[in-house]
Protein backbone atom coordinates (compact mmCIF):
# COMPACT_ATOMS: atom_id res chain seq x y z
CA UNK A 1 0.00 0.00 0.00
CA UNK A 2 1.22 3.62 -0.64
CA UNK A 3 1.89 5.50 2.46
CA UNK A 4 -0.89 8.15 1.33
CA UNK A 5 -3.49 5.45 1.41
CA UNK A 6 -2.08 4.42 5.09
CA UNK A 7 -1.89 7.65 6.56
CA UNK A 8 -5.63 8.01 5.30
CA UNK A 9 -6.77 4.96 6.70
CA UNK A 10 -5.59 4.99 10.11
CA UNK A 11 -7.39 9.40 9.84
CA UNK A 12 -10.02 7.62 9.07
CA UNK A 13 -10.04 4.93 11.89
CA UNK A 14 -8.99 7.46 14.89
CA UNK A 15 -12.30 9.53 13.40
CA UNK A 16 -14.38 6.92 13.34
CA UNK A 17 -13.29 5.42 16.93
CA UNK A 18 -14.03 9.16 18.35
CA UNK A 19 -17.29 9.14 16.77
CA UNK A 20 -18.28 6.00 17.84
CA UNK A 21 -16.66 6.09 21.89
CA UNK A 22 -19.05 9.04 23.03
CA UNK A 23 -22.00 7.06 21.76
CA UNK A 24 -20.99 3.64 23.05
CA UNK A 25 -20.24 5.52 26.26
CA UNK A 26 -23.59 7.17 26.37
CA UNK A 27 -25.42 3.88 25.86
CA UNK A 28 -23.75 2.60 28.79
CA UNK A 29 -24.98 5.63 31.13
CA UNK A 30 -28.41 5.28 29.86
CA UNK A 31 -28.57 1.42 30.47
CA UNK A 32 -27.11 2.41 34.14
CA UNK A 33 -29.45 5.38 34.61
CA UNK A 34 -32.33 2.54 33.70
CA UNK A 35 -32.15 0.15 36.81
CA UNK A 36 -34.73 1.30 39.42
CA UNK A 37 -33.81 2.48 42.65
CA UNK A 38 -33.09 0.26 45.50
CA UNK A 39 -35.97 -0.37 47.78
CA UNK A 40 -35.44 1.34 51.02
CA UNK A 41 -36.83 -1.42 52.97
CA UNK A 42 -34.41 -3.57 51.82
CA UNK A 43 -31.42 -1.81 53.39
CA UNK A 44 -29.98 -2.76 56.80
CA UNK A 45 -31.06 -0.81 59.51
CA UNK A 46 -28.28 1.19 62.52
CA UNK A 47 -29.35 -1.33 64.95
CA UNK A 48 -28.49 -4.20 62.29
CA UNK A 49 -25.12 -3.47 62.00
CA UNK A 50 -22.08 -5.47 64.44
CA UNK A 51 -20.61 -3.64 67.53
CA UNK A 52 -17.72 -2.01 67.28
CA UNK A 53 -15.25 -4.28 69.18
CA UNK A 54 -13.99 -2.72 72.92
CA UNK A 55 -10.60 -4.38 72.83
CA UNK A 56 -8.98 -1.58 70.36
CA UNK A 57 -5.46 -0.29 71.44
CA UNK A 58 -5.92 3.09 72.03
CA UNK A 59 -3.36 5.69 70.95
CA UNK A 60 -1.66 6.32 74.20
CA UNK A 61 -1.42 2.84 75.15
CA UNK A 62 0.34 2.41 71.46
CA UNK A 63 2.60 5.45 72.35
CA UNK A 64 3.07 3.65 76.08
CA UNK A 65 4.63 0.26 74.36
CA UNK A 66 6.41 1.99 71.70
CA UNK A 67 8.36 3.86 74.04
CA UNK A 68 8.81 1.04 76.55
CA UNK A 69 10.40 -0.70 73.54
CA UNK A 70 12.17 1.88 72.31
CA UNK A 71 13.36 2.30 76.37
CA UNK A 72 14.69 -1.67 75.78
CA UNK A 73 16.35 -1.49 72.54
CA UNK A 74 18.34 1.65 74.15
CA UNK A 75 18.95 -0.66 77.10
CA UNK A 76 20.18 -3.07 75.34
CA UNK A 77 21.98 -1.23 73.09
CA UNK A 78 23.82 -0.09 76.00
CA UNK A 79 25.01 -3.08 77.37
CA UNK A 80 26.03 -4.53 74.30
CA UNK A 81 28.38 -1.49 73.50
CA UNK A 82 29.71 -2.53 77.34
CA UNK A 83 30.49 -6.22 76.52
CA UNK A 84 34.74 -6.78 75.79
CA UNK A 85 34.94 -8.86 72.80
CA UNK A 86 37.83 -10.63 73.19
CA UNK A 87 38.38 -12.60 69.89
CA UNK A 88 41.79 -11.15 69.43
CA UNK A 89 43.17 -13.59 71.56
CA UNK A 90 41.96 -17.43 71.36
CA UNK A 91 43.99 -18.49 74.01
CA UNK A 92 41.06 -16.64 76.47
CA UNK A 93 38.60 -19.78 74.57
CA UNK A 94 40.81 -22.05 75.03
CA UNK A 95 41.72 -22.06 78.48
CA UNK A 96 37.86 -21.77 79.30
CA UNK A 97 37.11 -24.62 77.04
CA UNK A 98 40.21 -27.24 78.07
CA UNK A 99 37.88 -27.83 81.68
CA UNK A 100 34.51 -28.76 79.82
CA UNK A 101 36.39 -31.22 77.28
CA UNK A 102 36.83 -34.95 78.06
CA UNK A 103 40.28 -35.27 77.47
CA UNK A 104 39.95 -38.84 75.85
CA UNK A 105 37.79 -38.01 73.69
CA UNK A 106 40.14 -35.05 72.39
CA UNK A 107 43.07 -36.88 71.12
CA UNK A 108 43.95 -37.40 67.51
CA UNK A 109 42.13 -40.88 65.98
CA UNK A 110 44.98 -42.86 65.02
CA UNK A 111 43.08 -45.82 64.24
CA UNK A 112 42.36 -46.86 61.08
CA UNK A 113 38.43 -47.94 59.75
CA UNK A 114 37.91 -50.45 57.11
CA UNK A 115 34.88 -49.41 54.70
CA UNK A 116 33.12 -52.96 56.55
CA UNK A 117 33.71 -51.49 60.11
CA UNK A 118 31.46 -48.46 58.78
CA UNK A 119 29.14 -50.31 57.31
CA UNK A 120 28.65 -52.41 60.07
CA UNK A 121 28.56 -49.25 61.84
CA UNK A 122 25.66 -48.03 59.85
CA UNK A 123 24.09 -51.14 59.41
CA UNK A 124 23.62 -51.26 63.58
CA UNK A 125 22.38 -47.26 63.28
CA UNK A 126 19.56 -48.28 60.96
CA UNK A 127 18.17 -51.01 62.95
CA UNK A 128 18.74 -48.71 65.84
CA UNK A 129 16.83 -46.33 64.50
CA UNK A 130 13.00 -46.31 64.60
CA UNK A 131 10.56 -43.66 62.74
CA UNK A 132 8.22 -42.21 65.21
CA UNK A 133 4.72 -43.06 65.34
CA UNK A 134 1.81 -42.68 63.28
CA UNK A 135 -0.23 -39.94 64.60
CA UNK A 136 -4.11 -40.52 64.20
Amino acid sequence: MKPILVHRLSTFAALFALVLFPTQLLAQTAAESATPPADIGSMPKWSEFPVPPTNITTADQFRTEVTETLEKRKQLRTEVRALVWDDTVPETFAEAARGRIDPALSGPVDAQVTPAQIDALAAELRKRAAPPPVVN
